[in-house]
This record gives C-alpha cells, sequence and structure tokens, in this order.
C-alpha cells in the first residue's frame, strides 16, 4: 500500500509540476506595456524650433513621382517654404539644418480603420491605448481614424484624444466614432459575451462602447453627444454573422439608412461594418459613406450594379486586408521574426504571441475555412479595385496580429500585392483619405502650410512599396519622434 500511494504521490507531483510549467511557458505574461518616449521630452520647448531640411526627395503621392534636391524650411509645425537651389547665409542662421542626404520624404500616413489595442492575444486594458498610439507615431502613421474602442467607450475615446492635442502623450492625431451602433444582441455582443465569459444581459455595454439601437432611440440626442466630446464620425453594424458564425441580430435596412440620414445632419460620416456580400449590398443601399472590410463569405461575381451605386454615390472603402491574413499570422506567429515589427512592437504583446496553444485555440474557434477566407477576401478586394471604388487604406490594428503602425506597412504590402500601383497604395495611405476627410488643406501631402508630418526613408518606395519600412527619421506635426 505505502508503495501505491508513493507512486501515486509521485505522478500528482510530476502533473502538478507539468501544470506549473505549463502555465509559465504558455499562459503567464509578466511583460509589461512600456513607453519608450516621454511626451515632455518629445514635445519639448527646445525641440519646437524651426528646422531647415536640406538636400531632400519628396514623394509627391498625387503626381505619384519624385522630387529631387528640395529643400524645406518647418516652421511652427507647417511646412513653410518648399524650394530648390541655393539656401542663403540667413537661412541657414536661422534654423536648425538637417541634411536629408537625398533620403526620401513620404507623407505621413493615415490609418483609417484602427483600433487601440495591442495585436496580441491579450485582454484590452488602460496601459494598452498610450502603447498603441506611440508605436503608431513611431511607425509614421500620423493620422488615425479609430472605430470603436476595443474593450472602453467613448468617452475614454474622448479624453485620448484632449491629450494629444494638449501633446501630453506621444500619439498621431485622432479622429473617432466613439461607441460603436448595433441591435440588441447583435455583433459584436456575443463576441465579448465569449472574451469575457459573462451572459449577454451582464454585460455593461456601455462600458464596452457598445449602443444598442431601437426605432425609439433618440439619434439626436446620441450624435449631439458625439459632437460635444469632439467625435468624428459613427460606426454602424451591418453584420448577419462574423467568421462563419450563425445568423445574429442586425439593424435593419431601413433603420440604417435612418441613422445614416441623421447622421449627415451632424456631418457625421458613417462607417459600416460588413464581411458578407449581402450585407455589402445592404449598406451600400442605405447610403452609408464608408464600407469596412472586404466581403470574405463568397465572391463578389454579379455586383456589378453594386459597385457602379459605391462609385456614383461616392462611398469610399476600407479594404482592411490585414484581416486576409488574420489566421496565418496568428497561427503561425511569423511576423514576430520580422525585424521591423520588433523594432518597436510591446514585450507584452511579442510575449502573448509566443503562446502556441492559445494560438492555435483562437484559430481552431472560427467555423471558417483560412484559405477560403484569406482567398476570397483578396479576390473581392481586386475585384472593387479594378472596378474603381475609392480605396482609403485601412489596417484594423490591435486586432490579433495586427500591430498597431507596423500593420499599416504590411498593408501597403498586401494592397501591392493584389494589384494596385505603388503610387495607387501611397495615395490610399495619404491623400486619398485626406480629401475624404476634407483636411486635405492640411494633411496627406508634403506642401507648403500643411502639417509637418512625414517618414524620412533610406529608400523610395515608388520603387517598391516595402521601402516605407527604410525609416530613418519621422517628424510628426514639427516634432521628431525620438
Amino acid at each position: 500500500m505505502r508503495k501505491v500511494l508513493k507512486f501515486i504521490g509521485i505522478v500528482v507531483g510530476v502533473l502538478l509540476l507539468i501544470g506549473v510549467t505549463g502555465y509559465f511557458v504558455w499562459f503567464h505574461n509578466s511583460e509589461k506595456h512600456v513607453l519608450k518616449l516621454q511626451a515632455s521630452l518629445v514635445y519639448s520647448p527646445d525641440k519646437s524650433s524651426g528646422f531647415l531640411i536640406t538636400n531632400a526627395n519628396i514623394i509627391d503621392v498625387e503626381a505619384g513621382i519624385v522630387l529631387k534636391n528640395q529643400h524645406l524650411i518647418i516652421e511652427n509645425g507647417v511646412f513653410k517654404q518648399i524650394f530648390e537651389g541655393q539656401i542663403s547665409d540667413s537661412l541657414k542662421a536661422s534654423y536648425k539644418i538637417v541634411d536629408a542626404k537625398n533620403r526620401y520624404l513620404m507623407p505621413g500616413m493615415i490609418d483609417m480603420h484602427t483600433h487601440l489595442n495591442s495585436g496580441g492575444l491579450i485582454p484590452p486594458e488602460e496601459s494598452t491605448r498610450p502603447m498603441a498610439l506611440e508605436q503608431f507615431a513611431r511607425y509614421g502613421v500620423s493620422t488615425i481614424f479609430t472605430l470603436g474602442g476595443h474593450g472602453f467607450n467613448q468617452e475614454v475615446t474622448a479624453e485620448l484624444i484632449q491629450k494629444q492635442q494638449k501633446h501630453q502623450i506621444v500619439a498621431p492625431m485622432i479622429l473617432a466614432t466613439g461607441s460603436i451602433l448595433t441591435a440588441p444582441g447583435g455583433y459584436p455582443i456575443p463576441f465579448v459575451s465569449g472574451m469575457t465569459g459573462l451572459p449577454e444581459d451582464q454585460i455593461d455595454l456601455h462600458e464596452q462602447g457598445i449602443f444598442t439601437i431601437t426605432d425609439e432611440t433618440d439619434l439626436d440626442a446620441m450624435f449631439s453627444k458625439k459632437k460635444k466630446l469632439g467625435l468624428n464620425g459613427v460606426k454602424v453594424m451591418v453584420e448577419s454573422g462574423l467568421g462563419g458564425a450563425s445568423e445574429e441580430p442586425r439593424l435593419s435596412n431601413e433603420l440604417t439608412k435612418k441613422i445614416v440620414q441623421k447622421a449627415s445632419e451632424y456631418n457625421l460620416p458613417v462607417f459600416a461594418h460588413i464581411t458578407r456580400k449581402a450585407d455589402l449590398q445592404d449598406a451600400v443601399n442605405t447610403g452609408a459613406n464608408v464600407i469596412v472590410h472586404t466581403p470574405e463569405d463568397q465572391l463578389l461575381t454579379s455586383a456589378d450594379p453594386i459597385l457602379e451605386k459605391m462609385i456614383q454615390d461616392s462611398i469610399a472603402y476600407t479594404p482592411t486586408l490585414s484581416v486576409a491574413y488574420i489566421f496565418q499570422y496568428v497561427g503561425s506567429a511569423e511576423i514576430l521574426e520580422d525585424p521591423f515589427m520588433q523594432q518597436y512592437s510591446s514585450a507584452k504583446t511579442n510575449r502573448s504571441l509566443e503562446n502556441w496553444f492559445v494560438r492555435q485555440m483562437m484559430v481552431r474557434s472560427y467555423n471558417l475555412d483560412p484559405d477560403l477566407h484569406k482567398e476570397n477576401i483578396l479576390k473581392n478586394f481586386t475585384t472593387m479595385y479594378k472596378a474603381g471604388v475609392t480605396i482609403l487604406m485601412g489596417s484594423d490594428a490591435g486586432n490579433p496580429s495586427i500591430i498597431p503602425g507596423y500593420s499599416a506597412h504590411k498593408e501597403l504590402i498586401f494592397m501591392s500585392e493584389a494589384g494596385m500601383t505603388n503610387a495607387e497604395v501611397l495615395r490610399s495611405a495619404t491623400i486619398a483619405p485626406a480629401k475624404f476627410l476634407k483636411m486635405e488643406d492640411t494633411i496627406g501631402s508634403i506642401k507648403e502650410g500643411k502639417i509637418a508630418s512625414f517618414l524620412m526613408l533610406d529608400k523610395n518606395p515608388l520603387d517598391a512599396i516595402k521601402n516605407s519600412q527604410t525609416i530613418y527619421k519621422v517628424m510628426l506635426e514639427g516634432y521628431w519622434i525620438e
């Protein structure tokens, strides 16, 4: 009997040891999100003086050409003068000189679909948001449009906007929809329930940044609140079921149209989240301003009428091609081998992506064929691009394996590989969204009078779009991000 008990004790001890080891190997993440930059140093008064950048090659994103051997004067955060030729001694004496040494200046990117989460396999938390914002800035994304919080509401978003404007955090310009609009029980409520383990009726939807809309909802009160908070748009979920899920409640076409019409009175563009072909058609017919995501359930055959309507009604489209690769990148964690990703990504994010067990659980939790999912998205993107739909670069940053800032550069590559020219890709990430936002007088290209936000690159992205990753320096609103 003693031998049996001893054997049982050994087995239990071994199993306990395996369990503890497994916890620390697979589940325990002791890393923290650590900010690398201090806002007080980046934006210190002594770093806001004027600059004279010499010998620069400017990427003219509108013409798709390089303007060689240019000199730029930056003062009070804007391009005061751009010229070529001789530089007077008085200018040299008046500004701090930065010799670009024939490097390339590319306008700061505008990511039109982001979330302030890590891109790792970890729940959202307060420390994630400033970390994500800093990463956008360091990767040269100078403006972001956040389409709903991940685990926080629009009041939190408004506070972040204020902090960015006051230079209390290192961050790009933040535009935002605030809390999202969906049907009672509609997406993403079931998703949040699955992530939190709470029954749907026990979820604090307000804290999660979700509004459920019915015919009785006071849209005037809702949209006036968004305007008061300084928000810039409305996100509606026109989603019948994400990722092969069964049918879920969805806003009716009549109610979605009512939302679109009321939002236009408040000058708030409506971003319609879709992942299915039928939902795409409904969103376009209700008059949404931007289609968010690419249909993944089937190919866009016989879709000419709906694409023609998008062009006729000036409905833009953010492809989020990173979503096509999400199962590949989560399953393999291959992005961890990319030095460009490791350059600025959080150690906590990276540690979570090393978790093989959780990665496989996530991939298998979706009832779909990952290869078909990817194929449909990429082919449908090409169909929409060739049809002439206005494309605005959007990465869906913050979702698993879609790393803030880094994913914007990946999105450029994905669009190029799917058929866009490099010049078209750059326009989709700069001047095209600036024009959609009616902000082309201040952002989107490098011209006199515009905000001085740009990437200084060692190589020309018009030659190879991956050259956007050859970052030497980043300037954000007249400040070097370093």
